[in-house]
């Protein structure tokens, strides 16, 4: 089994910032495992603010240039996990969620926690590579 880590400089750079001794991509075997990707801006590395539309469609635009900097898409997404600080906000998510997966859905659990301090999703993601 070959195990890569794979290191996407503006990702990882901005998880680094939030003190998660992460990477943001591993690949094993054909497979591509992403850490929870919170609200990241891609152009500077911050943390997005506002609405948790706004934070969703960060979280999956994050996701998106993380796979295709791993030779993948959200096309190949089979299964998610989302993490949100509060289920009234779902609603929201799945709105947009639905824009980045118009063909099928992909498995996916969504599980409540904790509220952080910063944002209010993080979403990690399995794809298939190419």
């Amino acid at each position: 089994m070959k195990h890569e880590i794979i290191e996407i400089p503006v990702i990882s750079e901005a998880i680094r910032k939030l003190g998660a001794p992460t990477s943001a991509l591993s690949r094993i075997d054909g497979l591509l495992y992403t850490c929870g990707m919170p609200p990241i801006d891609l152009k500077t590395g911050e943390i997005v603010r506002g609405d948790i539309a706004v934070q969703t469609r960060a979280c999956l635009e994050a996701l998106s240039f993380t796979l295709q900097h791993a030779g993948s898409s959200l096309d190949n997404v089979f299964k998610s996990l989302v993490f949100i600080t509060d289920n009234a906000l779902a609603g929201e998510m799945n709105a947009v969620y639905r824009e980045y997966f118009p063909h099928r859905f992909p498995a996916r659990s969504c599980v409540a926690i904790k509220p952080w301090a910063l944002f209010d999703i993080e979403i990690e993601c399995i794809a298939t590579v190419g």
